[in-house]
């Protein structure tokens, strides 16, 4: 191969050749399905913007990725509109329902109930998903809820082939747990009461119905109408505390951005009641102490200095956060240039440690399961969104004939203070159950922008990972120059406290690991058989040509759109000629 500059880059072709990237500058999506990122290239391709690819891809994966995220659940998202020249984020993750209160998990000895928080009716937040997506398509969007809608109900009607993780996750105590529980469960998830098996077909023309209805009688149907009657009918079947009030008054949230620069590039993430935007600037605000390039990428000294960094931010993260309707979050302390020189200065080179959180940080009253993807358009609109349904299979709570489950975000409130949720959080009493109130969240969909253009959109799903691998996305592009696939594909890390160790992907050198060790690190290895439970996703945007980066950790991939119409999409595919026609 020629030894012409690539991206500014030459290599010696005597030993070498260029690693191949796909790229368009028409669009691109990164998602963890092809499914949906062909769903949104199409928008694209047929002229819509990214904003209507958004919704398309947000549809799809709630159909291939039903365990995950899907129209009984909710969402995050930011991004920047460049004909209003503004970035936004929208809470959308679903409130508290108005006859929630505070010991509603506690069982009759005071102790939290795992069976009302993990899998019951109680569990479910009011469901946000589709007024965000009404909003964001009626405000910023150019198709109408028909064209969007029509890549997932092609889908639901003539059925998608199952993928690695359809099949794992139909195999689970979760599952056979809502097989047993829930009415419509098995029906609408199992073949015939057993496991899914990779490659099948699968179809869901009841969840088809229930999105052509709404797509052709608005959003407004769907929380007013017959649904929102069966919603509370089933919901409080199953010990929930609904009323019909709570899905008439649903409404998203905007928020204003959490916004920081590191190394000379300006950060634009989710504010509270998602913690993740304001964590990772935390973050950035210390790592940009120390000289990560110089230390070599996955060297001994850069692991340390990023594990130290991410046990100080959740110690931080346990106390801090909440929803700023309900508590005082001490955000401007927190992203603090100066408060995170102070923590920096604690890290030890030598040692690892614990953290206790910060005095006076604290947010005073006043398994990780989702599904992420961003989206860039030719036009220079950039969005990244997590949704979720929270748990695999959220509360496994099926609305039957309307081809959906129902959340259970309420298990990401603080039942009891100091009680570890299931994805190993503890909180004060900032994030305690009220009505209205949204739960606490990792979510972490960001903007990186460079002199007034977006470079890099980046997001992931995984629980309390998903701070710590978003993070990851920005300082392996930004800091050690690689393009995006090669950042989601890399392993990854993740510290939340010294005694449940750092966590490390198979591929860190095993003379870096002897000298974590000597420093003091628990270390966990997933060993190569096994991955963190994370999935990034990301595009780097490098003078209006889209590098997308699929996560390897799922289905996923990420797809562009060429100049020439044609679609490059990396992922799991499968070619069956009944489905292309």
């Amino acid at each position: 191969m020629p030894n012409r500059p690539y991206l500014g880059r030459t290599v010696d072709d005597t030993i070498a050749m260029y690693k191949p990237h796909v790229s368009g500058t028409e669009g691109a999506v990164s998602s963890n399905s092809p499914y949906a990122t062909q769903a949104g290239l199409e928008i694209m391709k047929q002229g819509g913007n990214a904003f209507d690819a958004a919704v398309a891809v947000s549809l799809v994966l709630g159909v291939v990725e039903p365990y995950h995220c899907g129209i009984g659940g909710g969402c995050f998202h930011t991004f920047y509109d460049k004909n209003t020249n503004e970035f936004y984020c929208v809470d959308a993750r679903g409130i508290a329902p108005k006859n929630a209160y505070q010991d509603m998990m506690l069982d009759e000895n005071g102790d939290v109930d795992l069976n009302l928080t993990e899998y019951s009716g109680r569990s479910v937040s009011v469901p946000s998903f589709y007024r965000a997506m009404d909003n964001l398509l009626k405000k910023h969007g150019t198709m109408t809820w028909e064209q969007v809608s029509a890549p997932a109900i092609k889908l639901c009607h003539d059925g998608f082939a199952c993928g690695f993780a359809y099949a794992r996750i139909t195999d689970t105590p979760e599952a056979e747990h809502n097989k047993a529980e829930y009415e419509g469960f098995e029906e609408l998830y199992l073949n015939h009461g057993k496991p899914r098996q990779f490659g099948e077909i699968i179809k869901n023309p009841d969840l088809a119905d229930t999105m052509e209805g709404v797509a052709k009688n608005g959003v407004d149907w769907f929380y007013n109408g017959p649904i929102a009657d069966e919603m509370v009918e089933h919901i409080n079947k199953n010990k929930g505390l609904f009323c019909k009030e709570d899905l008439i008054n649903c409404k998203p949230k905007e928020r204003i951005p959490v916004r920081g620069n590191y190394r000379g590039y300006d950060i634009i993430s989710m504010a509270p009641p998602s913690s993740g935007g304001t964590h990772i600037i935390q973050m950035l605000n210390i790592l940009e102490n120390f000289d990560l390039k110089g230390m070599g990428f996955h060297s001994a000294d850069s692991t340390h200095v990023i594990a130290e960094t991410m046990k100080m931010m959740f110690a931080d993260r346990s106390v801090a956060m909440g929803d700023p309707d309900f508590v005082d979050v001490k955000v401007d302390k927190l992203l603090s240039k100066e408060y995170a020189k102070e923590l920096a200065a604690k890290i030890d080179m030598d040692h690892a440690k614990e953290y206790a959180p910060t005095d006076g940080i604290e947010a005073k009253e006043y398994r990780g399961c989702t599904s992420n993807f961003t989206v860039m358009d030719k036009y220079g609109n950039v969005i990244s969104q997590t949704q979720t349904i929270r748990n695999w299979w959220g509360s496994g709570v099926v609305i039957p004939g309307r081809g959906f489950i129902m959340n259970n975000a309420m298990a990401d409130f603080s039942a009891k203070a100091g009680v570890r949720t299931t994805q190993g959080l503890a909180y004060g009493m900032a994030n305690a159950i009220r009505p209205g109130k949204t739960p606490l969240s990792s979510m972490s969909p960001t903007i990186v922008m460079k002199d007034g253009k977006p470079v890099l959109s980046v997001g992931a799903a995984g629980g309390p990972r998903i701070i710590t691998s978003t993070l990851q996305l920005i300082i392996n592009n930004l800091d050690y120059g690689m393009m995006m696939d090669s950042a989601v594909k890399h392993p990854h890390m993740c510290c939340l406290t010294l005694n449940q160790g750092l966590e490390l992907e198979e591929g860190f050198s095993p003379d870096t690991i002897k000298l974590l060790a000597a420093k003091g690190h628990i270390i966990k290895n997933t060993t190569d058989f096994g991955e963190l439970l994370v999935m990034p996703n990301g595009i780097r945007n490098i003078d209006g040509t889209f590098f997308p980066g699929g996560t390897s950790r799922v289905d996923g991939g990420g797809g562009a759109l060429t100049a020439s119409g044609t679609m490059a999409i990396d992922g799991l595919c499968f070619i069956d000629e009944k489905l292309t026609k």
